[in-house]
């Protein structure tokens, strides 16, 4: 072998070279094509992906629900929204400061961008490996993407982001980018349950958003990041952190060239309010809701039409006198009072029954509907339709009733002996036992006996007529059918029932019917039709509704209702006391205003010291303390205007039945007064505002002898 050649000896190595090279290389070759293969594959994955990727059109469920506004009196003034608390704006109606404050904030690169980031689409991918934030790095396309259209999870996959992307792309080439930040702006949430700039403009400004200025576009575009978090008051870390990331929103407009920085310098971070009622429902919101969705339904508006329906529904409520219908009863320490005692206050306005006011009670203490449900007997609040079912007879508030008490009564309204059947009636023990009087002094004096007489010689189903007519419920008035009794306020009635019958007294005679909503516009404008739009039914004729008042206000300047009294106007209205102090009433107007205020004790037991109010409850104190705590503030907003003063037409029947035991040569009886006014002057002479001899002896009685009022047993 070490003869042959060189180059032959070499042969056999140089053959064998070749193939334990190849056999070295195969495996990174199969490694390269391995690899190679892989991102071919891959890549034709994400391409098919991409490509079968629909265009999304449809957004979510309920991603473009607008709910109905409701609105105080005012029109604009936000109560809640039933449904979903947004309000879609116009392009035109959204301020460019707003849009770079919200760009700024989340997407500086919007304008130059594909809809995808990817230096924040790999920190999301990333963190959603790890197990991080999923919406790290979303620009406003994904985020539109994942929040406004259908097809994608809440699911924190891999395959989720992903798809993400791939929408966010196809919406970038599909759609305008000044389409996208509007339907990104319509619909992302920016806390207190507001989903829009517009709903987020009143929520934390009562502002539109086209009013907002730069300071407030920048908190706006500050709370996306956090909403839930952030805090707009205060000076703890949740407000710290929005005061920052608030300067960081203005820094990105001035490094975007929307701002400059002297213009970014002078901006203060903007106050908004404390809070909103649309936020959330509480207090006397949640009642108000409660009874315009009754209102809407009674109209042929059901809750699904409501909450999707973009209706702007209008209410009568002044926002000022329902703070001061609150304060009133918190100033009689109305939230410290039992659970039992149901107490409420509504006002409604005069002509057209609309409800300017209310106040249901504190509903830590009591979730009872104590203004739209009959909480309490009317007691003597009831007389003045019994009053008004005389003077509808042609009769006027001159004729004549006994005082005497007690007496007892025959179905035909004759008096007749103690001894023998009837109804026995007595007047209230600070009244006593009177003698003869005009209408206008037993309206004022509330004089049982009187009023029941004058019940029967009307006519009993006259007067469950008048209380029909004027707004009392026939289901309230059918069990006292042909009862006497009735006259004294035996039915169940509501607050609200009873300021709206007074209010015809204050009209004019057309009787109202109370509501909350005024006006309803749908989506398109147009004007639903309410049936308490259309005039109301006259019961009385103007000089009969004038005679009516004229009796009441007798109640306030010199009778049962003088702590009502106001300093510069003249004032109508009634107490009401039930047996036994139950409940106590006041109701009362000015020409413009009736208000009613009730108090009743769901418990059999009289009304008496509650907390800050010591003694017994009865409609001439405690009620007609808050009447006129409230009105005092409210009628300021209203001219003081003076009441019709009646010609006393009509018959002035005499229904005092003859006393033989009593009556001297004369015929007269003692202490009657002589026929004609309240004290013997002409009929159209004013009562004198002195409180009246009978009542004002027992009162300085009972003062002088520091005696505590006893429950009353009769109605007054």
């Amino acid at each position: 072998m070490h003869s042959l050649p060189r180059a032959r000896r070499l042969r056999p190595a140089l053959t064998r070279l070749p193939r334990a090279v190849r056999t070295r290389l195969r495996p990174g070759r199969t490694a390269i094509v391995m690899i190679t293969t892989t991102v071919v594959l891959a890549a034709a994955t994400v391409v098919v992906a991409y490509i079968r990727t629909p265009v999304p059109t449809q957004p979510q469920d309920g991603v473009t629900d607008q709910g109905s506004a409701v609105y105080y009196a005012d029109g604009r003034t936000p109560l809640f929204r039933l449904g979903a608390n947004r309000e879609n704006v116009r392009h035109d109606q959204i301020p460019d400061r707003l849009r770079w404050a919200v760009l700024s904030a989340e997407d500086r690169g919007f304008y130059g961008g594909h809809g995808v980031s990817p230096s924040g689409t790999f920190r999301a991918l990333w963190n959603n490996a790890s197990g991080g934030d999923t919406q790290g790095g979303s620009t406003i396309t994904q985020q539109l993407a994942r929040n406004y259209f259908k097809g994608l999870s809440r699911d924190r996959t891999m395959h989720r982001k992903v798809k993400e992307i791939f929408i966010a792309m196809k919406l970038d080439r599909n759609r305008g980018k000044d389409e996208i930040l509007d339907l990104y702006l319509n619909t992302i949430y920016f806390g207190r349950q507001t989903s829009g700039a517009q709903a987020a403009a009143r929520a934390y400004f009562d502002k539109d958003v086209w009013q907002l200025d730069t300071a407030e576009c920048a908190l706006l575009g500050a709370m996306i990041q956090r909403p839930a978090y952030f805090r707009t008051q205060g000076d703890g870390p949740a407000a710290r952190a929005l005061r920052a990331r608030w300067k960081y929103v203005l820094d990105g407009m001035v490094s975007m060239g929307r701002l400059s920085r002297a213009e970014a310098d002078r901006q203060r971070f903007p106050r908004t309010q404390d809070e909103w009622t649309g936020v959330g429902l509480s207090g006397q919101d949640l009642l108000v809701r409660h009874r315009v969705e009754e209102e809407l339904a009674s109209v042929g508006i059901p809750m699904d039409g409501v909450v999707n329906g973009r209706l702007k529904i209008y209410t009568g409520l002044d926002q000022r006198w329902m703070r001061q219908a609150e304060q009133a009863m918190r100033a009689a320490d109305e939230p410290r009072w039992p659970g039992t005692v149901h107490a409420g206050l509504v006002a409604v306005d005069s002509r057209t029954g609309a409800v300017r006011a209310l106040y249901g009670g504190d509903p830590k203490r009591s979730q009872i509907d104590s203004v739209f449900a009959p909480v309490a007997q009317a007691g003597s609040t009831f007389k003045p339709y019994v009053l008004a079912a005389a003077l509808r007879k042609r009769l006027s508030v001159r004729t004549r009733v006994s005082g005497r008490s007690p007496q007892k009564f025959a179905p035909n309204g004759d008096v007749t002996p103690m001894t023998a059947p009837g109804y026995k009636v007595e007047n209230d023990e600070e009244i006593g036992s009177l003698g003869a009087m005009d209408l206008v002094k037993a309206t004022a004096l509330s004089v049982n006996t009187g009023y029941v007489k004058a019940a029967l010689k009307t006519g009993i189903p006259d007067v469950l007529e008048t209380a029909r007519l004027l707004g009392v419920p026939a289901s309230a008035l059918a069990p006292f059918k042909g009862q006497a009794g009735v006259a004294l306020g035996t039915p169940d009635v509501a607050a609200v029932t009873q300021a709206a019958g007074y209010a015809a007294f204050a009209n004019g005679g057309t009787a109202v019917v109370p509501h909350l909503v005024t006006r309803v516009v749908d989506a398109h404008g147009r004007r639903v039709p309410l049936p308490w739009d259309r005039p109301g039914r006259r019961v009385l004729d103007p000089e009969q509704a004038a005679q009516a008042a004229y009796a009441l206000r007798a109640t306030v300047r010199s009778g049962t209702g003088t702590r009502a009294a106001l300093p510069d106007r003249e004032t109508a209205g009634k107490t009401g006391t039930t047996e036994h102090n139950r409940a106590a009433w006041f109701v009362g107007f000015v020409p413009q205003v009736s208000t009613a205020v009730v108090i009743g004790n769901a418990k059999a037991a009289p009304l008496r010291d509650l907390p800050g109010f010591a003694g017994t409850v009865a409609g001439e104190n405690l009620p007609a303390t808050i009447w006129r705590s409230f009105m005092d503030k409210a009628s300021r907003d209203l001219p003081a205007l003076p009441f019709p003063e009646p010609a006393f037409s009509g018959a002035a029947a005499n229904w005092v039945d003859a006393d033989p035991a009593k009556q001297n040569r004369s015929g007269q009886t003692p202490g009657e007064p002589k026929p004609g006014g309240w004290d013997g002057g002409s009929p159209s002479t004013t009562p004198s505002p002195a409180v009246p001899p009978e009542l004002a002896r027992r009162r300085a009685a009972k003062a002088k002898a520091g005696a505590t009022p006893a429950p009353s047993t009769t109605s007054r």
